[in-house]
């Protein structure tokens, strides 16, 4: 069953982890991949997930009134 991470991109082109409960940025500080990990959510846990980070967004970002949200998927290699 696949799992994914929530990542939002605000107009600033900042990247933001969300962990279930609140917005961690994602920091890079040079070529380096960026990866990603903490809270992986399963594809039925999507929507209430992306809902719940909508209303983060609104509160850290109030001017941020289109946010750029994706769903990445984690691969999994057996």
């Amino acid at each position: 069953m696949p799992k994914y991470n929530i990542i939002y991109t605000t107009p600033h082109h900042d990247h933001y982890l969300w962990n279930g409960t609140s917005l961690n940025k994602l920091e890079k500080s040079g070529e380096e991949n960026l990866m990603f990990s903490g809270k992986a959510f399963k594809a039925e846990e999507l929507a209430d997930a992306i809902a719940n980070c909508k209303k983060a967004i609104a509160r850290s970002f109030p001017k941020d009134d289109n946010p750029e949200i994706k769903s990445v998927p984690i691969p999994v290699s057996d």
